[in-house]
């Protein structure tokens, strides 16, 4: 009985421990240093996060030691997030705390930064390595500010500033394959020897990678220092895109175009023994630069199942059902896993059995970017349907790629496949017709025609009634093509239609300048008056505006037959119009008088009978 309550005892011990162990949580990383320039002073921080644990305990690593640079002091402890709640008289602590080391940097080089090891409550937590590059200071000659663009939107002294800032496309790879994954890298440049804040305005052109296949990535928000011949520089990331060439030669990617917004500190501002710093704000727009990448042709000659992968793969086959029957679908699948350009692969073409329906392959691509390229695979499903009973076979498949490795083609092979095709549901001849459930109203027996053929009747192009409508359906035909082609001839007759017409369009002027008459609108009235008695002779006589000159108007009218009185009057109407427009204000009887003499001249001439 004492045995049992102790293992009782030391199975609840384990449990409290391993609640605890589970409640608690401790985190101890190095947090990742960006390069430095020799000469310089610069930190180390490691971070360490910890969850309802006892920060009382922890016991104080030494400072880790770098190669090249001289330990200043530390590590400090520095607490950054503190924070402890009480629920249900339960207490939980959260808390950050970074241990910084200050160090001096020394000849320039890349350093590497061990992994420091932390106690705390009991166990020991590793913050794993790291490194970073010391860069060389400055070059004494600072011929590196012709390296930039010149800058748009950008004036006064603020120009040579914006000088020092330049655009470059770096690949992570010089030179690469056809369909062979490579990471450009569109990076700002700007002077590391004096302050600047920079905020993106605008991108008034978006970058242009013709010839390759493209997807975006994250940039890396955080500034860093570079050393570009000679001159240590702050760089920032502004488009990184995984590419994959689709043709050889020398291709060109355009970085595309950025507006920023810069904030350059220029001086202090000295007040009361205070200073402050003051700032010059300026717009600078990037300029556009081409990357070139060399891309390398595949070799030939390409085999004739090559897929287009490029990278390294292995291949897979999957049929399900096992066991195939007819009128059952199924599905062939091929897998390609692997590195390379997963993505962009082609549907490979398999055989299967002339008794197999094939249908529509359908794919599934699942990948992730892994360094320069994709890794992650390409599922090709093929759906069959086998038609007859018997033993068959898909064939042997074999699908090439190119290895990057070895720079050649390989062959992934999938062996031959026996199947036994069963008998399965069958597709039935004919189909009984049964007694529909009276409860359905949208469902109907099929009817049955009478076997004898004079049920059916006489043919209908037998009838009469049937070429009655063939002939009124022929004699509307006629009449159309002879009203259409009348319509065409009228339309073609330009002149025809503008002297029927004159009449009509003087009709409305003339109701128009009887309105502003009658408002005593007497400018607008004359120019009206005029406006439709010109219109009409120019319709009437088919003359362009130009040509209505008193002489013209004369001859033409009397070559159509009108009275002398009635072109006295309308030559008279027409001066007393345009007279009246730049003397002073005619009566209302002088208007109606007008106005009665111009119809009474349009009269006369419609009278005519030329």
């Amino acid at each position: 009985m004492i045995r049992f309550n102790n293992r009782i005892f030391t199975l609840f011990a384990l449990m409290i421990i391993s609640v605890m162990s589970l409640c608690a949580k401790v985190s101890f990383q190095l947090v990742p240093r960006q390069n430095v320039v020799s000469g310089t002073n610069f930190p180390i921080s490691l971070r360490l996060t910890v969850e309802n644990e006892d920060i009382d305990e922890i016991s104080m690593p030494k400072a880790p030691e770098l190669k090249g640079c001289r330990l200043l002091s530390g590590p400090n402890a520095t607490t950054s997030q503190m924070q402890q709640t009480i629920i249900n008289g339960k207490s939980s602590t959260y808390a950050v705390i970074d241990l910084v080391c200050y160090y001096r940097a020394g000849n320039p080089g890349k350093v590497k930064i061990p992994s420091v090891t932390l106690h705390l409550g009991g166990k020991s937590y590793s913050s794993g390595e790291g490194s970073f590059e010391i860069l060389p200071p400055d070059a004494t000659s600072s011929a590196q500010g012709s390296a930039g663009s010149q800058a748009s939107g950008v004036g006064g002294s603020s120009e040579s500033s914006a000088r020092d800032f330049f655009v470059r496309v770096i690949f992570s790879k010089s030179s690469v394959y056809e369909q062979e994954g490579v990471i450009a890298i569109t990076k700002l440049y700007r002077p590391n020897d004096r302050k600047f804040a920079l905020q993106l305005e605008a991108v008034p052109k978006t970058p242009v990678y013709e010839g390759f296949l493209s997807d975006d990535l994250n940039t890396n928000p955080e500034g860093q220092i570079e050393n570009y011949n000679g001159k240590n520089y702050i760089t920032y990331e502004l488009a990184r895109v995984l590419l994959f060439p689709q043709k050889s030669g020398k291709l060109k990617v355009q970085s595309g175009t950025y507006t920023l917004r810069i904030q350059e500190q220029v001086g202090l501002i000295r007040m009361h023994g205070f200073a402050t710093p003051r700032y010059e704000e300026y717009s600078y727009t990037t300029p556009l630069v081409n990357g070139v990448l060399d891309v390398k042709a595949l070799p030939e000659p390409r085999p004739a199942d090559f897929i287009g992968a490029v990278g390294d793969y292995s291949l897979s086959y999957k049929l399900v059902p096992d066991q195939l029957r007819t009128n059952e679908s199924a599905t062939y699948s091929l897998t390609f896993k692997g590195t390379g350009n997963v993505k962009y692969l082609t549907t490979p073409t398999v055989q299967f059995p002339a008794t197999f329906d094939k249908y529509t392959a359908k794919s599934d691509i699942k990948t992730n970017v892994r360094g320069q390229t994709y890794t992650g695979s390409y599922t090709v499903e093929y759906p069959i349907v086998p038609q007859e009973v018997g033993d068959y076979e898909i064939p042997s498949q074999t699908f090439s790629y190119f290895n990057l490795a070895n720079h050649r083609y390989e062959q992934l092979n999938v062996p031959a496949i026996p199947v036994d095709v069963a008998r399965g549901a069958a597709v039935a001849s004919s189909v009984e017709q049964k007694t529909v459930d009276t409860s359905m109203q949208d469902i109907l027996h099929i009817h049955a025609l009478s076997q004898k053929p004079d049920v059916l009747g006489a043919p209908v192009f037998f009838t009469g009634w049937y070429w009655c409508l063939w002939t009124a359906v022929a004699l509307a035909l006629i009449l159309s093509i002879v009203f259409y082609r009348h319509h065409l001839k009228l339309a073609a007759d330009v002149t025809g239609r503008r002297v029927a017409r004159a009449n009509r369009v003087a009709s409305k002027r003339f109701k128009t300048a009887s309105r502003f008459m009658k408002a005593h609108q007497d400018d607008r009235f004359y120019e009206e008056l005029a406006r439709a008695l010109k219109g009409y002779l120019g319709d009437k006589l088919g003359m362009a505006p130009s040509q209505l000159i008193s002489d013209t108007i004369s001859e033409k009218l009397m070559a159509k037959g009108v009275q002398t009185e009635a072109i006295d009057s309308v030559l008279r109407v027409l001066d007393e119009c345009e007279m009246a427009r730049f003397t002073p204000t005619q009566s209302d009887s002088a208007m109606h008088e007008l106005y009665n003499q111009a119809s009474a001249a349009i009269k006369s001439i419609e009278d005519s009978k030329n």
